[in-house]
């Protein structure tokens, strides 16, 4: 949804409503023959020869093609929205001695640089206005943005604000792991598309392999997603409102698909394992339940995945 500058009447409202409508009846339908079987493919973090979130990976992911772009939100220390995935600096963003990124200042984001495996770049990391300022660019590619931690309410409702400002075309949803930040984003957008990403323990070294990951990891069982979880979903956040799943995940639910399907809930899947894991994950779940999800999250090309399931 989105405000007109000129105007400032509601233009993009219709396309958000239109975006959600299409991905429920995605959810609703079984995939036939669209481009990857009726899937959405989404570029996770943007295109691989470029540093993770940086601008130039996310738009070298919209001019490859990806149907959408994921990618990641933080806020400072001061308030502003910026693009990171990981809660400390270092892997990916140089920004002086490693910390978290909320203890970070617009100006040391500004200073800060890039890595790309490894190697310091040139490029600066953006914040979320630039980010909306590229992806207003692509009205035809969805932007999907992930909240990554607990955020106070009045500033997920700003950054919703931001968005919808920025990106006129409507083609953009809010997901985030904590059910608060939905139910904020919920109240300043009550027709948006929202996903809740669902943790599985068992995949807790993703977030930095150590002594309390891997315990985590060790005793962690996979959550139960079967139509009374779905239900409580429906009825905390409010429709359209959908799940986004680890590969493990939805290996662990066979039944995942057709109950949200039965109840108008998209379901985009990912693998933390890679996207080898995703594909045989998902041709597991086909033959269970004769469906394909509403999309996935890939690091390789559209093309390139959707390869693996033909």
């Amino acid at each position: 949804m989105a405000i007109n500058r000129k105007t400032n009447k509601l233009p993009g409202r219709r396309a958000a409503g239109l975006l959600a409508t299409a991905l429920m009846l995605a959810a609703a339908a079984p995939a036939m023959g669209s481009a990857c079987l009726g899937m959405q493919v989404h570029a996770h973090r943007g295109a691989a020869s470029a540093p993770e979130n940086s601008l130039s990976a996310l738009r070298a992911a919209y001019e490859a093609g990806a149907d959408g772009v994921e990618t990641d939100l933080q806020m400072l220390g001061d308030q502003r929205w910026v693009v990171h995935h990981d809660l400390n600096t270092g892997r990916v963003v140089q920004a002086g001695a490693p910390r978290p990124v909320r203890q970070l200042a617009s100006a040391d984001w500004s200073a800060a640089r890039m890595k790309l495996r490894g190697v310091l770049t040139d490029e600066a990391p953006p914040f979320a206005v630039d980010l909306a300022d590229l992806a207003a660019d692509y009205p035809q590619q969805t932007l999907n943005a992930e909240i990554k931690d607990l955020a106070p309410c009045g500033q997920v409702q700003a950054l919703v604000g931001q968005l919808r400002s920025a990106m006129g075309h409507g083609n953009w949803f809010m997901t985030s792991g904590a059910a608060g930040n939905l139910r904020c984003a919920r109240q300043a957008d009550s027709a948006g598309y929202l996903g809740l990403v669902v943790f599985d323990g068992r995949n807790a070294e993703a977030a930095g392999a150590n002594g309390l990951t891997r315990l985590i990891a060790s005793k962690a069982k996979a959550p139960k997603l079967d139509q009374a979880w779905l239900a409580r979903v429906k009825q905390d956040i409010g429709m359209p409102v959908g799940v986004h799943v680890d590969a493990r995940t939805l290996d662990a639910n066979p039944a995942l698909l057709s109950d949200a399907a039965l109840m108008k809930m998209p379901v985009f899947v990912y693998a933390v394992d890679g996207d080898a894991a995703l594909a045989a994950a998902l041709q597991r779940s086909r033959q269970h339940s004769g469906r394909w999800p509403s999309g996935v999250i890939v690091d390789e090309s559209a093309a390139g995945f959707c390869a693996r399931l033909r």
